[in-house]
């Protein structure tokens, strides 16, 4: 295995760990440490408090071997995440593209990804007005944004009470949901109807409609939404575009092996 040297552009201690990542990865058994230090030339200290590091957020794993350590299993977990995305994209790419010659509308496709809603594809509509929207663009706010509304509505409410706790009812916008009471209310209707509505309340402007999307497990797998300007996305046309989001989520959940 080849480690490249660091240059001013580069993080030295990441590049250390990927070194230790990618040295493990190839590696068919536990290693010592001793072995780590040779083959990577990281000093023992150091090596130590990265390894500590990546032990503790489950990257790293000691095996119950004092001094040998293997891959963790959290890189499992991350792997099927992407793999899953993948394959969301994969299966979800015709549909949007069908849906947006339809709707003539942006549409966007996106997942729940380590404690974070994530843009993972997008299609521009033919109106010829774009949002600026860039994949793997992270939405901050779970109560201000439609998609949010949809992992809101499938928590248990328990769950959800605790992460609006956490993270508060900022008001983004002065349309944003800051009332927890009105919230409640609004994931009610995101229940009943089945698609969540933002009407400005993370962007000045903009309206979405968000269906979600289930995996095989009948889990919640994504979204796929409908956004676009005021201009093109009028208050009554959410009462059309609502069920055909909902129409489009379910041929996708349909392809994704839900209920099989």
């Amino acid at each position: 295995m080849t480690f490249f040297p660091s240059s001013p552009a580069h993080a030295p201690a990441v590049d250390r760990a990927l070194d230790i990542i990618e040295l493990l990865a190839a590696s068919e058994r536990y290693l010592a440490l001793s072995e780590i230090v040779k083959r990577t030339g990281i000093p023992r200290q150091s090596l130590i408090r990265i390894l500590n590091t990546l032990c503790n957020r489950g990257i790293v794993d000691r095996g119950g071997q004092r001094g040998f350590y293997g891959l963790g299993m959290k890189l499992l977990y991350l792997g099927n995440r992407l793999q899953d995305n993948i394959k969301l994209c994969s299966v979800a790419r015709p549909f949007m593209q069908g849906l947006a010659e339809k709707s003539h509308k942006n549409i966007e496709l996106s997942t729940f990804d380590q404690d974070q809603l994530v843009l993972i594809d997008q299609i521009e509509g033919t109106e010829g007005i774009r949002l600026y929207t860039h994949i793997g663009s992270a939405y901050p706010y779970f109560h201000a944004v439609a998609v949010g509304k949809i992992y809101l509505a499938h928590m248990e409410p328990e769950k959800r009470h605790k992460v609006l706790d956490k993270i508060g009812l900022p008001a983004v916008t002065e349309h944003t949901i800051t009332d927890m009471n009105v919230l409640e209310m609004e994931l009610l209707k995101v229940r009943e109807e089945g698609y969540a509505f933002e009407d400005q309340e993370l962007r000045k402007g903009v309206r979405r409609v968000v269906a979600p999307i289930y995996d095989f497990r009948n889990d919640l797998a994504g979204g796929i939404g409908i956004a676009a300007t005021l201009f093109s996305f009028e208050l009554e046309d959410r009462e059309h575009l609502g069920p055909m989001v909902v129409e489009t989520a379910k041929k996708i959940s349909n392809r994704m092996g839900k209920g099989r």
